[in-house]
């Protein structure tokens, strides 16, 4: 099998995921994809690391978890691990807001059968069980699909096919590598009055040897603003194959070409229970990174310019049986289930539109049962006029309650 039949086979069985990563039995990355604003790629790694470790995994076993201090990125992303053959694995992430408490790495169906304990635990006894139970059942699904493609798998699962694909994808990247300047870069952020994050971002080849480096020494001890290094880790890998334009030939060949290094017990290297700043931390982490490559790519030096960050606004609204997760930003406008929630007649919009300089957006609270607006993450800063507002008063981040005939007034520049 040549490496083209090779990648329209993953193309078959992962249609259905935009989050994913397929490993072989030693979790040999073979293929990965992140087309989320949250980014999983090394979190997912690590997910199965810890299920290959303690739990091992049988063909057609199927695994979730969710703990951020223990392999996960936060409780309502959640992972799952299915073991395809002796030899093939697919780690991938989906979103459920109707969990809120910790998972552990707990095998959901073993041997394809299900575990009627565990079901019973995390489906039945939820006051949303029908919602969860659709949840569920549609990922065992996909894996049931992906199960009756016998011929590919066993092709994908061949370890002579797995190295022509690997020293393909290597070949490749040497192509990508070569077309990009080599050296150093660095630049630094203030996330909080006391806490700075360094990077320094080489790329470099010694004896034939291709590494890219990124170097976070000296970037602050963990305050109260923290996440684990396999989240950072997701954020910058993005960058760099978004940069090296190799998303579509993403495996171990080249992710045994980045060096990460970071410091222990650092804002980039210590758990945070609920990973409540992961996103945020992964938005300065990225742009910190692309920066550094596009200046050491700058054909003149003298555009040298210092990081400044792009800011964003990150948050929910919670009714009893809808959730919506929004983003807005200089790049983005995501607005997650508004119809719905304009439709069900809980708010009413009164005003949308997007300029070439402003976004604004104004919606009234129509229904008599409380609404959640979680805000989450520090918006505001000293330079932006960005607003989120409620009744003409400005909210900072953190939870507030809202009630019938509430005015939110969202302006971003």
């Amino acid at each position: 099998m040549n490496f083209l039949n090779y990648q329209s086979h993953l193309k078959i069985i992962l249609k259905n995921y935009t989050s994913c990563s397929l490993v072989n039995g030693e979790g040999t990355l073979l293929y990965s994809k992140d087309t989320n604003l949250e980014l999983l790629t090394t979190t997912r790694l690590v997910a199965f690391q810890i299920i290959k470790k303690y739990l091992n995994p049988k063909p057609q076993d199927f695994f979730v978890l969710n703990d951020p201090e223990n392999g996960g990125y936060h409780y309502s992303k959640l992972i799952f691990i299915s073991c395809l053959t002796t030899n093939l694995f697919l780690i991938w992430d989906e979103d459920n807001f109707f969990i809120d408490f910790k998972i552990p790495p707990t095998p959901l169906f073993e041997k394809g059968v299900r575990n009627d304990f565990i079901w019973q635990a995390l489906v039945q006894t939820s006051k949303y069980s029908q919602e969860l139970e659709s949840f569920f059942d549609l990922q065992k699904n996909n894996i049931d699909r992906i199960l009756k493609l016998k011929e590919i798998l066993n092709a994908l699962a061949s370890a002579k096919n797995q190295q022509i694909w690997l020293n393909s994808t290597n070949e490749i990247f040497s192509i990508q590598f070569a077309s990009k300047a080599q050296g150093g870069f660095e630049a630094y952020h203030q996330v909080l009055p006391n806490c700075i994050i360094k990077l320094k971002f080489t790329a470099e080849e010694k004896q034939n040897q291709k590494l890219l480096t990124l170097d976070f020494t000296n970037t602050n001890l963990a305050t109260q603003m923290h996440t684990s290094s396999h989240v950072i880790e997701s954020a910058i890998i993005k960058k760099i194959i978004d940069f090296y334009q190799i998303n579509s030939f993403f495996t171990q060949s080249i992710l045994d070409k980045i060096k990460i290094i970071l410091p222990p017990r650092s804002i980039v290297s210590r758990p945070h229970p609920t990973g409540e700043y992961n996103l945020e931390l992964q938005s300065v982490c990225s742009q910190m990174c692309e920066h550094n490559m596009k200046q050491l790519n700058t054909y003149t030096r003298k555009s040298q310019t210092a990081f400044e960050y792009t800011n964003y606004l990150n948050f929910e609204i919670h009714t009893d049986k809808c959730h919506a997760n929004n983003i807005i930003s200089s790049q983005i406008v995501f607005l997650n289930k508004f119809e719905e929630l304009v439709t069900s007649n809980s708010i009413s919009l009164k005003k949308m539109k997007r300029l070439e300089l402003i976004n604004q957006i104004k919606f009234e609270v129509c229904c008599d049962s409380p609404i959640k607006v979680n805000i989450k993450n520090n918006y505001f800063t000293e330079k932006s006029n960005n607003t989120f507002k409620v009744n003409n008063e400005l909210l900072q981040r953190g939870e507030h309650n809202l009630k019938k005939n509430d005015v939110v007034e969202i302006i971003w520049a």
